[in-house]
C-alpha cells in the first residue's frame, strides 16, 4: 500500500496565522495528503476548524524576544524543548513538505526542516515579515507572500499568492454591495482574534455623538473582550441602539455579507475576509505592533482604495463619528469603497499556495 504524502504545517498564536493554515489543510486533505499541525497552546484554540484527520502536536513555545532576565533560563528551556518536540514530529511522520505561517512553533518546525533537508517553506500575511520568517526567508526553498510587493532580504525566493481565508467562508454567495437610503444599517466592529479594548470605548462614543435618525438604523455587531461586553451592551441600550455583542462571532461569514460598514484592526485575516466580501472598511490599525505590520497593511489597502485608515493615538469619537457618517450618507463613497475591495480580494489565493507546496514538493524551480 502506497504511503500518502505527508504536509507538516506550523503555526501558533492568533488566528492571523491560524485561519491561512486551516485553508491549506482542508485543501490538501482534498489531494489525498495526510495534514500534521505543530502548534502552539494559543494557536490550539483554533485548531477544532481543522480536518478532524489531521495529526496534532501542541508545543510549549517560548517568545524569541528576552525582555525579561529572570525568564531568560525558562525561555531558552522552552525553544529546546520546542525543538526536541519538532524533530520528533519529522523523525515519525517523515513530511515531504514543511510550511510555516508564523508563531513561535514555526521557528522549530522550519529550523528541523533545514537540518534535515525537507523541503520548507514560509507564508508570509502581512506587509512585512515577521520575525521568525525574516530569520528563514532566505534558507527555505520558496516564501509566499499576502502583500506585493513584499520587502524581503535579497535572494528570497518570492511568490505572489495572496493571504487564503477560512474554507468555511469560500464558497458563500456574496450579493452585491448596496447602500440603502431607508431600512436598516448593519455595522460591524471586528477587534481581530485578540479584541480590542479601544473599540469598546472609543465607538460607543462615536455612536452617541451621530443623529438620531442614522443610529436609530444601525444594527451593530461588535466583537469584545469578554470583561467588556456587559458593559457595553449596557451603553447602546441606553442610546436605543440594537446591538449584538460576543467576544467571538460563530456565523462571521453571515454577519460580513450583511454588513453596510466594517471597522477593524488591520490584522491580515480581517482584511483579506472583509475584501472577499466586498464591504466599505475603516481600519483603525494596533499602534506599535511588531514591525509596524499593522499600519503597513493599512496604508497597502488604503492606497488601493479599498479602505479609509485612522490612526488610534490621535482618534477620537468625534472624528470617528465623522467617518462613519461619511460613509453611511454618501452612496458614492460607500460603493467606490465596496468595489475597490471587491477588486483587490483574492478568493484564488488557496489554490495559488497549494500550487507553490506542489511545485516546490516535486523539485520544481520557483522564479525569483
Amino acid at each position: 500500500m502506497k504511503l500518502k504524502p505527508v504536509l507538516l504545517i506550523a503555526a501558533g498564536g492568533t488566528g492571523g496565522h491560524m485561519f491561512p493554515a486551516q485553508a491549506l489543510a482542508w485543501e490538501f486533505k482534498k489531494l489525498g495528503w495526510s495534514v500534521v499541525l505543530v502548534t502552539d497552546k494559543r494557536g490550539a484554540r483554533f485548531s477544532d476548524t481543522f480536518p478532524p484527520e489531521v495529526t496534532k502536536f501542541v508545543q510549549n513555545s517560548s517568545s524569541l524576544r528576552f525582555r525579561d532576565p529572570l525568564r531568560i533560563p525558562k525561555a531558552i528551556y522552552l525553544i529546546c524543548s520546542s525543538i526536541f518536540q519538532a524533530f520528533y514530529v519529522f523523525m515519525r511522520l517523515k513530511p515531504r513538505v514543511a510550511i510555516g505561517f508564523g508563531g513561535y512553533p514555526s521557528f522549530a518546525a522550519i529550523l528541523i526542516a533545514k537540518v534535515l533537508n525537507v523541503k520548507s517553506i514560509l507564508h508570509e500575511q502581512n506587509a512585512v515579515l515577521g520575525r521568525v520568517n525574516r530569520i528563514f526567508s532566505r534558507r527555505v526553498d520558496a516564501v509566499a507572500c499576502s502583500f506585493w510587493p513584499t520587502k524581503a532580504p535579497p535572494g528570497t525566493i518570492m511568490r505572489f499568492t495572496g493571504n487564503p481565508i477560512r474554507n468555511t467562508l469560500i464558497n458563500k454567495n456574496i450579493p452585491s454591495f448596496y447602500l440603502p437610503s431607508k431600512g436598516p444599517l448593519n455595522l460591524v466592529i471586528i477587534g481581530g482574534s485578540q479584541g480590542a479594548r479601544i473599540f469598546s470605548k472609543i465607538v460607543p462614543e462615536a455612536v452617541e455623538l451621530l443623529p438620531k435618525t442614522l443610529t436609530n438604523r444601525f444594527k451593530i455587531f461588535q466583537q469584545a473582550r469578554l470583561e467588556d461586553r456587559n458593559e457595553l451592551e449596557k451603553k447602546y441600550k441606553e442610546m436605543g441602539v440594537s446591538s449584538t455583542v460576543e467576544d467571538f462571532f460563530q456565523n462571521i461569514e453571515k454577519i460580513f455579507s450583511s454588513a453596510h460598514l466594517i471597522i477593524a484592526r488591520a490584522g491580515a485575516s480581517t482584511i483579506a475576509e472583509v475584501l472577499f466580501f466586498g464591504k466599505p472598511l475603516l481600519l483603525i490599525p494596533i499602534p506599535f505592533s511588531l514591525g509596524d505590520h499593522q499600519k503597513l497593511n493599512a496604508q497597502r489597502i488604503s492606497d488601493l482604495g479599498a479602505a479609509i485608515c485612522l490612526e488610534e493615538n490621535t482618534l477620537t469619537g468625534l472624528q470617528l463619528a465623522k467617518k462613519i457618517s461619511a460613509i453611511l450618507e454618501n452612496q458614492s463613497l460607500a460603493h467606490n469603497l465596496a468595489k475597490a475591495a471587491s477588486k483587490n480580494a483574492r478568493p484564488q489565493a488557496i489554490q495559488s499556495l497549494r500550487d507553490l507546496v506542489l511545485d516546490v514538493s516535486e523539485g520544481h524551480l520557483v522564479a525569483k
